[in-house]
């Protein structure tokens, strides 16, 4: 009996470990799969260092330029080879993080054959292509989207290997060049508190506003600069500050003399002292304006209704 006892608790000392090593192998091997669909497509490093990158953009327009504008350390958008404008950090970050998001989520195939059944020829895709220093590191192939939508099937010319994505990348493309723009006079993350003085200068009757914080950041608290001048509603003034910074024109503007009706002069702590031109047009049968910031090459196209109140600030000093 006893002996028997011995036999049936060796058996089962087997089948459990026969079952381990079983299992341990099994998720081994799983573990080996999802650590292989983690694994990055392109190389990290260069996400920090890449220069340009060209993506497309609609069928009439082709591909964008972007830039890396190495003096000030912002992106551009390259028009031609004379002509950039200021790009949008926030999109142009974000488009260069879902390519380097990339990774081995799931193989679909290899090889050209494929091409055609995940939209994935050179003439259909979507694509971006990366470069270093005015190399061509690769290029993204963005197909069709996977299944409800929720990744895109990927190929790229570093491989025959076609991939879907865990995440969908499509937002990034069939998009205006504009879309890449950075219109706003200021950087993106600007606020009014960054202005600690204005002047508004009318140059056909030289009139003048000319207001200053009490200190750097205090909001309500300004100081009118012109002696004698009623002392102004600091939350007018905060306002007029905030419209300034988040001010955005609808376009840019090159190739056009500028012959100012109003400047602009404004201290900023992370500016320093700028000084905008601006100037009232009629555009297509309504009034617009122009303005350029002193030591740019390009204008801001901006429409009426968004200066008014900043040429024409109501209550900035209230009736004595």
């Amino acid at each position: 009996m006893k002996y028997k006892t011995k036999i049936i608790s060796l058996s089962a000392a087997i089948v459990i470990l026969a079952c381990t090593y079983f299992m341990g192998g099994l998720f081994t091997a799983q573990k080996k799969v999802d650590k292989k669909a983690m694994e990055p497509l392109f190389d990290q490093n260069l996400k920090e260092t890449l220069t340009s990158l060209k993506v497309s953009t609609t069928p009439e327009t082709g591909l964008v330029t972007i830039e890396k504008n190495p003096e000030k350390n912002e992106w551009v958008v390259r028009i031609d080879e004379n002509v950039t404008y200021p790009a949008s950090t926030i999109r142009v970050n974000s488009l260069i993080s879902s390519v380097f998001d990339v990774t081995k989520f799931k193989l679909m195939g290899r090889g050209e054959k494929y091409w055609t059944e995940f939209e994935l020829e050179p003439n259909r895709a979507d694509t971006v292509e990366i470069f270093k220093d005015g190399q061509s590191m690769f290029t993204l192939y963005v197909g069709k989207e996977g299944p409800g939508g929720k990744g895109d099937y990927v190929r790229s010319t570093l491989s025959d290997e076609i991939y879907l994505t865990d995440a969908t990348m499509q937002r990034h493309f069939g998009q205006d060049p504009r879309y890449w723009f950075n219109m706003r006079l200021f950087p993106e993350g600007y606020t009014g508190d960054d202005i600690f003085a204005f002047t508004f200068i009318d140059m056909n009757s030289e009139g003048k506003i000319s207001l200053k914080r009490e200190a750097q950041g205090k909001l309500g608290q300004w100081n009118n600069l012109i002696e004698g001048g009623p002392e102004p509603e600091g939350k007018v003034a905060d306002a007029i500050a905030d419209n300034l910074a988040l001010l955005e024109a609808v376009n840019f503007v090159n190739g056009v003399e500028l012959t100012p009706n109003v400047v602009v002069e404004l201290d900023t702590g992370k500016l320093g002292h700028l000084t905008i031109d601006c100037q009232k047009i009629m555009d297509e049968g309504q009034y617009v304006y122009l303005l350029k910031k002193r030591g740019d090459s390009y204008m801001y196209l901006i429409q009426e209704d968004k200066l008014k109140r900043l040429f024409q600030p109501e209550g900035l000093f209230p009736k004595q």
